[in-house]
């Protein structure tokens, strides 16, 4: 059974949170988000213990893997986090506002071993959504 926390549970996470209750082997263990009462609520609808500050869920040993839907300015210091507190990733799109912020969230998850799962790749530099080379 995978024990999912959400950090980030206002509309992206609630949508995460209304697909992992349709898999059998995952289970909300824990949500994150800054606004007390919207928090309760959410908690309320998916379960869960409810943290307003991230670190506090990724401190907790019920939590195996984190879904990240936080707006994107956020999702490198807490993905970073995430990684070194042994917790697998989903990371909601876009995965960082620069490619270097994209690179260090790779390279957290891959000198902890865990995964990043990100429902898009990043674009690197481009005109246009035309991906160029590093």
């Amino acid at each position: 059974m995978w024990r999912i926390g959400i950090i980030g549970a206002g509309h992206y996470g609630e949508q995460h949170a209304r697909a992992l209750a349709q898999i059998d082997r995952a289970v909300v263990t824990a949500a994150s988000r800054t606004h007390a009462d919207a928090l309760r609520d959410f908690t309320g609808r998916y379960g869960g213990t409810g943290y307003t500050d991230y670190a506090q869920l990724l401190r907790d040993p019920a939590v195996d893997a984190v879904v990240i839907a936080t707006p994107h300015h956020l999702h490198t210091n807490i993905a970073v986090a995430a990684a070194q507190a042994g917790k697998h990733i989903l990371l909601e799109k876009p995965m960082a506002p620069t490619l270097a912020e994209c690179q260090q969230i790779a390279d957290a998850a891959r000198e902890n071993g865990v995964h990043d799962a990100r429902p898009c790749q990043p674009l690197r530099a481009g005109l246009s959504g035309r991906q160029v080379d590093p």
